[in-house]
């Protein structure tokens, strides 16, 4: 059989197998994995690969439609029930052969809204699979904690997302990018450069659209009409994707992408999403953080990855204004991944604590990080990880609301 498994890392490999191959989870013997299934994750830079050379190959590169019987999810993955989710989920199935199903733990329905992780009932009002012969896909309790999806009778509509766009042009990025004097060896080192980034961006879009998804429904609510504006480096797949979530009501967007940018992704995404978002989205590419404008006094505004563009002081005036755009009641949300950076930190605290009090959200499970409470999840070694996420704020979501 060809199976797969995605990871996030290379180091979660180890439980997230033990987790399907335990008679715990799996009783009756009905989703245990094969001996040989292929471990992924979404930032291997092995790329040569095929499903039985004892590597860990990288999960977005192109695979055949109906290549592989089984795609297993690690208990490593932020399981994240947010639009680009669903829409991973659907281009997930697009890989099975026929009768072959997607495996992933679910979580009891508390711990699933606590985090926005998916639970039964969620699938199933997503997939339709309650419905005899119109639904979606065919939802399978296998035991505690796992379930399968498989592709029923009818397939839905298509759900638009940067995943979606990401997953029917990510070839055609990639021969962009060639020049016809490279040697073999040259192609592969060349693909490996331009590839391994946009699986990062692409992976990092997952976690920023489900945050900022809850983030929303938490101050704002689920179905007030939002307008929000996004600064940071990602050509406006953020804003795009919330306007295309039916799980929160952004009706305008803007986005402002500063610095440097790749021609041939940026009209990539934006001649995919003109189709989608139409009038409710406009797209800004500036050199400096300061040129970036504001439209229709926004609810929300985001600012992300942008310490490595720009400079400090720059910064500490972009955060000023960007809370002083704010509509009443607007919250300021800023995302920064400062991993092991701790005078960045510090510093980042400082101007956003100037501004009002300051709220954290975990980047792993969505949810207010909180003095005194701990997130579970089922793996032990991202239970560690959420610890020194509330330990270390080098990773996390900081919102402030205004009055």
């Amino acid at each position: 059989m060809s199976q797969v498994v995605l990871h996030l890392g290379e180091q979660y490999i180890e439980e997230d197998l033990e987790y399907y191959f335990s008679g715990e989870r799996d009783k009756n013997n009905q989703v245990r994995p094969d001996e040989k299934i292929y471990s992924m994750t979404p930032f291997s830079e092995h790329i040569q690969m095929d499903f039985s050379d004892g590597k860990v190959g990288n999960f977005f590169y192109p695979v055949l439609p109906e290549a592989l019987d089984r795609i297993y999810i690690g208990i490593s993955v932020s399981l994240f029930a947010n639009h680009w989710g669903a829409s991973f989920l659907l281009e997930l199935l697009k890989h099975l052969k026929p009768g072959g199903s997607v495996v992933l733990p679910v979580y009891p329905e508390g711990q699933a809204h606590e985090k926005d992780f998916w639970s039964r009932s969620f699938l199933e009002n997503i997939f339709l699979s309650r419905e005899r012969w119109t639904g979606f896909s065919n939802l399978t309790a296998e035991n505690d904690g796992v379930m399968s999806m498989r592709v029923g009778r009818k397939w839905p509509a298509p759900m638009p997302s940067s995943i979606e766009w990401f997953f029917k042009q990510r070839s055609n990025l990639l021969l962009a990018g060639l020049q016809q004097d490279y040697s073999g060896e040259d192609i592969i080192s060349h693909l490996r450069e331009v590839f391994v980034p946009l699986c990062k961006m692409m992976w990092h879009e997952y976690t920023m659209s489900a945050v900022i998804e809850r983030i929303i429904k938490d101050y704002i609510g689920k179905k007030h009409a939002v307008k929000l504006t996004h600064i940071g480096c990602d050509y406006g797949l953020l804003a795009n994707d919330v306007i295309l979530s039916t799980l929160v009501n952004v009706e305008q967007a803007s986005s402002c992408h500063v610095g440097a940018c790749n021609q041939n992704l940026k009209e990539s995404i934006a001649s995919y999403f003109s189709a989608h978002t139409e009038n409710s989205h406009s797209m800004q590419f500036v050199n400096q953080a300061g040129d970036c404008t504001f439209a229709n006094v926004p609810n929300v505004i985001v600012l992300s990855q942008l310490m490595p563009v720009i400079q400090a002081d720059e910064y500490q005036q972009l955060m000023q204004t960007a809370f002083n755009q704010l509509a009443p009641k607007g919250v300021l949300v800023v995302y920064e991944d400062l991993t092991g950076n701790a005078s960045a930190v510090a510093q980042l605290d400082d101007w956003m604590n100037a501004l009002g009090e300051v709220e954290t959200h975990s980047a792993i499970a969505t949810r207010t990080i909180e003095p005194g409470v701990e997130i579970s999840q089922y793996s032990l070694a991202v239970e560690e990880n959420l610890r020194q996420e509330k330990i270390n704020r080098d990773n996390v979501f900081r919102v402030i609301q205004k009055a």
